[in-house]
């Protein structure tokens, strides 16, 4: 088995436990490498990521749709990808020894831009201005058919996943991470009708800019993915494979809710 690690930068715990899982792997004649590369993830049997889910989305950006599993130890503040605990961690190593990790299969998307090519996002894609001083105007399309040409700072592409992350801060729905859709929500739109919108997953969404909002930056899971010029369009889709996370078992999505977000608390 050859094992990718992706350390939180910095982290000394993240440090101190990828030592321990190095030893554990050599004593069953397993290679641990560090992961910094997408290179690097080729013929990788899994990832552990030592951090929070900013973390992992990096390790995500690395793996991209190559099937490998990912499984995120909670080290930063909110951890809502990064579902093991540390008191778990070697338990879960040799569950992983005898390949038998739980998991979900979770959806990522695909911006495609002409210039640059294509990229991919586990939590969100955001169309968002590259000039504060002025309203980005952005024309909307959902297979083929008009949609909506809206005056706002931006817009937000969602996964389910994602709908707890930016997509939840900009009043938009919390998605079950099993349904396959994607969200749509404008961010700080100029107007009282436009408001968040669930489409199905395999939607072709077209956005252009207008020449009046400027340029846009395209940002894929906070990392910077492109910037869109004049009447430049850009293509937003569902990738063509999912990625998949290992999930923590004494964990399940709406406990995680619960004590996480404190959905439904007084």
């Amino acid at each position: 088995m050859k094992v990718g690690l992706v350390l939180k930068t910095d982290s000394r715990d993240a440090a101190r436990l990828a030592q321990k899982v190095r030893a554990v792997l050599a004593r069953h004649s397993c290679q641990a490498v560090l992961l910094d590369s997408e290179a690097k993830a080729r013929n990788l049997d899994l990832v552990l990521v030592f951090g929070g889910d900013g973390t992992l989305l990096h390790a995500a950006s690395l793996v991209g749709e190559k099937g490998i599993p990912l499984l995120g130890v909670k080290l930063g503040g909110l951890g809502f990808l990064t579902e093991v605990k540390e008191q778990e961690l070697m338990q879960m190593v040799e569950h992983a020894l005898c390949r038998d990790l739980p998991g979900e299969e979770r959806m990522l998307l695909k911006a495609s831009l002409k210039r640059s090519g294509s990229c991919l996002a586990l939590n969100e894609f955001v169309l968002g201005k590259a000039v504060f001083s002025r309203l980005a105007e952005i024309e909307l399309k959902v297979d083929g058919y008009q949609l909506a040409t809206m005056r706002a700072d931006g817009v937000i592409f969602s996964t389910p996943t994602g709908s707890t992350a930016y997509c939840l801060a900009a009043n938009g729905p919390i998605v079950h991470p099993q349904v396959q859709a994607i969200i749509i929500v404008p961010i700080c739109a100029h107007s009282l009708t436009l408001r968040p919108l669930v489409v199905p997953a395999d939607s072709i969404i077209q956005a252009r800019v207008n020449s009046r909002g400027g340029d846009l930056n395209l940002v894929a899971d906070g990392r910077p993915a492109g910037r869109l010029k004049d009447l430049e369009l850009i293509e937003i889709t569902r990738a063509k494979k999912p990625l998949r996370l290992v999930s923590s078992p004494s964990m399940n999505y709406y406990e995680i809710l619960r004590t996480k977000l404190g959905w439904g608390s007084k």
